[in-house]
């Protein structure tokens, strides 16, 4: 998952949406559903930079005969 397309994923949800609009699920509802829904993608979102980022510096080996 290091190269998720945000792009595709908005995509999704703007479909997902319009089908639920297309159902007859009231706007209000969808706006609650969002907001509940902010808190876990946020924490998605910043997991996944916290991984790019903590990738590049573990490419570095640990040399073992270091004194300590």
């Amino acid at each position: 998952m290091k190269n998720l397309n945000y792009g595709h994923c908005l995509i999704g949800v703007g479909l997902a949406v319009v089908a639920l609009l297309a159902f007859g699920v009231s706007a209000r509802t969808l706006g609650f559903l969002a907001v509940v829904a902010i808190c876990p993608l946020m924490m998605f979102v910043m997991m996944m930079g916290d991984q790019s980022k903590s990738t590049s510096h573990d490419d570095h080996p640990v040399e073992q005969d270091q004194p300590r």
